[in-house]
C-alpha cells in the first residue's frame, strides 16, 4: 500500500513539470525596426536591446536600434559611429554599449562607445588586438572581454578593455 501511495505522489509532482516542459513555446514581438539584416551585433542594457550593424544583401548597414519589451517597441537610434559593416563584436557595460572589429570592405580594429542618455557615439582606443571579424565579446566584472575571431586566418589572442582607463590588454591567449 505504501509503494501505492507513493508511485501516485511522484506521479502528481510530476505533472506539472512534464506539461510545463511540454509548453515552453514562442512568442511573436513586434517586428526588427530596420531592413532585414545579417550579421549584425547586439548588446543589452538594463531591460533593453541593441541591435545594429549588418548587411542587408551587398549593402553594409551602420543603423541602430533599441528595443523595448515593455511596449513592444523599436526605435531608431543615432547611427553607429563608425563606417557600416558586417560581423562586428559588442558588449555593454553600465549604461554603455561597445561596438567595434568587423568587416566595411576591410577588416577593422576602430572601437565605439555608445551613451544611451545622450544617444551619440564617440571613438575609443582601438582594438588591442589584429583588426577582426566575427570575434566574441563579453562583459565581467565593468571589463569588456573580446577574442578570437578572423583576422586572416582564425585568431586565439583574447583582449580585456578597461573603460577607466580606455585601454586594452592582453590576456592569455584562447585554450580551445
Amino acid at each position: 500500500m505504501n509503494i501505492k501511495l507513493l508511485t501516485a505522489t511522484v506521479f502528481l509532482y510530476a505533472i506539472p513539470n512534464i506539461v510545463h516542459s511540454q509548453c515552453n513555446s514562442w512568442t511573436q514581438k513586434a517586428n526588427y525596426g530596420g531592413t532585414k539584416v545579417g550579421s549584425a551585433t547586439s548588446f543589452t542594457i538594463g531591460n533593453k536591446a541593441y541591435v545594429g550593424t549588418g548587411i542587408d544583401g551587398p549593402t553594409l548597414k551602420k543603423d541602430f536600434w533599441e528595443y523595448n519589451p515593455t511596449t513592444d517597441t523599436w526605435t531608431q537610434k543615432a547611427d553607429f559611429g563608425g563606417t557600416a559593416r558586417s560581423e562586428a563584436v559588442s558588449f555593454s557595460i553600465g549604461d554603455k554599449g561597445y561596438i567595434g572589429t568587423g568587416n566595411d570592405g576591410t577588416n577593422r580594429r576602430d572601437f565605439w562607445e555608445y551613451d544611451t542618455t545622450l544617444n551619440i557615439w564617440a571613438q575609443i582606443a582601438d582594438y588591442g588586438g589584429a583588426a577582426v571579424t566575427g570575434a566574441v565579446g563579453f562583459t565581467i566584472n565593468n571589463k569588456g572581454y573580446v577574442g578570437t575571431g578572423d583576422g586572416g586566418g582564425f585568431r586565439d589572442d583574447f583582449w580585456a578593455y578597461n573603460p577607466l582607463t580606455n585601454n586594452w590588454t592582453q590576456l592569455s591567449d584562447f585554450g580551445g
